[in-house]
């Protein structure tokens, strides 16, 4: 009977593998645009449109593709509704060039990046499958099992968002368990 549940299941075209890296990060800094009320992809592209995109991916100095900042205490504006993420994007620690109209630069200090990321996938509607799979592999993984400890303080959480060639990529900071 469990052979024929299985048949009948959706076949997904879209690998649960999440490999796991941990990545020494350096000094420096981080461009973004804050949210008032965002609390996902959805919702900040409500609030900004979608022209950040344009605005970040044209930093030739950036250290890294352009991502969603979630989810941590200073991504929060006084006097807003609370939105937790932010658009974002790392540059060297001594980039000093102005910033576009609503934009501010924070320093992040050195820390260690666990980033989880997918495996390519075949149809690009899967995007929110494939998100999903990597989220989840963040939200579940045993990092005290593993020899580290969240360490949000340091950086945001990046959701590199999904691409069909390239998969999923999401990061975390973290710091080693003593």
């Amino acid at each position: 009977m469990w052979c024929e549940k299985m048949n009948n299941e959706k076949k997904s075209s879209v690998s649960k593998t999440v490999t796991v890296t941990a990545v020494e990060r350096p000094a420096r800094k981080l461009i973004l645009l804050r949210s008032a009320r965002a609390h996902h992809f959805g919702t900040f592209c409500e609030e900004k449109d979608c022209e950040w995109l344009d605005v970040l991916n044209a930093i030739p100095e950036k250290m890294d593709t352009v991502a969603l900042c979630c989810t941590w205490p200073s991504s929060i504006n006084p006097g807003t509704d609370g939105g937790t993420v932010a658009a974002g994007v790392e540059v060297p620690a001594d980039y000093n060039k102005p910033l576009p109209a609503g934009y501010e630069i924070i320093d992040l200090p050195p820390c260690v990046m666990l980033y989880f990321e997918g495996e390519p996938f075949a149809n690009e509607n899967d995007w929110s499958e494939a998100m999903s799979i990597g989220w989840s592999a963040m939200e579940n993984y045993d990092l005290a099992r593993h020899g580290w400890l969240p360490a949000p303080e340091l950086a945001p959480r990046f959701n590199f968002g999904a691409d069909p060639k390239i998969g999923q990529r999401n990061a975390m900071p973290v710091r080693k368990a003593k």
